[in-house]
């Protein structure tokens, strides 16, 4: 999706003053703004997806960092359901000490409209197939025949095999070479940790760089007797509970949590 595209159909609410309005009509997509834009864009996105998506499906975050849109993002939905939840429970949260504003964008994303088919092209969007296909012309070629082609390039590059121009299989040796060594025998297995005792504490590891206390408190404090996180070095951090059925509540619940596309939460039980 384009960045005009995105600003276009997720305008705020009254404009582009950044004041917090509600919208006559509840949509999917939410307007996020006082956001201290010295925060890493990074560490930004992950935050705020710790922040909503236990309210909900999230497809998209925007964070724009061009002049007159600094310290603003949107959240985009799956459903207005849980787009009313989140605004209802996070307008005003502390986030990186500001407090928050939030409201219902201007209207639905694109991406959203898309989905649930009330999807209808803007202006400038005809004006770019209409340069598109005017360039195409000019090339010698139609647009459908560019996009054939491609496509061929993308399978091409997907299948480094068909750049080897009729190579045998992969893997197969050439005429008169050796065998290939034998494999190395298997690394013997290591010995089972012995499982932690449940405790009121939960210890979790191999967590990203970017990942900081306030995230954690953000994942953890929607369970009833959460008290503190504390993270001793980078990887690691430790999440107290008032008592351990609380604890155990929370591990279940969190752990395997997808922090980011590739990694997980990892909890396990810490030591009293």
């Amino acid at each position: 999706m384009a960045t005009d595209e995105v600003m276009a159909s997720v305008a705020p609410a009254g404009g582009g003053s950044g004041a917090l309005e509600t919208a006559a009509v509840p949509v999917s997509t939410l307007y996020c703004s006082n956001i201290d834009w010295k925060v890493k864009k990074q560490v930004l996105r992950r935050s705020l997806h710790a922040l909503f998506s236990r309210h909900g499906k999230i497809l998209e975050i925007v964070t724009l960092r061009r002049d007159g849109l600094r310290g603003q993002t949107w959240v985009i939905f799956e459903d207005v359901t849980a787009a009313t939840a989140a605004l209802n429970a996070e307008n005003g949260f502390s986030f990186f000490g500001r407090p928050l504003k939030v409201s219902y964008a201007k209207e639905k994303s694109d991406r959203v409209a898309k989905m649930d088919g009330t999807f209808v092209p803007k202006d400038r969007r005809e004006k770019r197939r209409k340069r598109d296909a005017e360039s195409a012309a000019a090339a010698g070629g139609s647009p459908a025949k560019q996009s054939r082609m491609d496509d061929e390039a993308q399978v091409a590059i997907e299948d480094p095999s068909a750049l080897a121009g009729g190579a045998g299989e992969e893997g197969a040796a050439p005429s008169g070479a050796p065998p290939p060594p034998p494999p190395p025998p298997p690394a013997p297995a290591e010995p089972a940790q012995e499982e932690a005792l449940p405790s009121k504490i939960l210890f979790a590891q191999d967590l990203p760089p970017e990942c900081n206390e306030m995230m954690l408190a953000m994942l953890f404090r929607q369970h009833v007797g959460y008290k503190e996180v504390r993270i001793p070095r980078p990887g690691l951090a430790f999440v107290e509970f008032e008592d351990e059925p609380h604890a155990t509540l929370a591990l279940k619940a969190l752990n395997g949590f997808k922090l980011t596309t590739t990694e997980t939460l990892k909890l396990a039980y810490g030591k009293s």
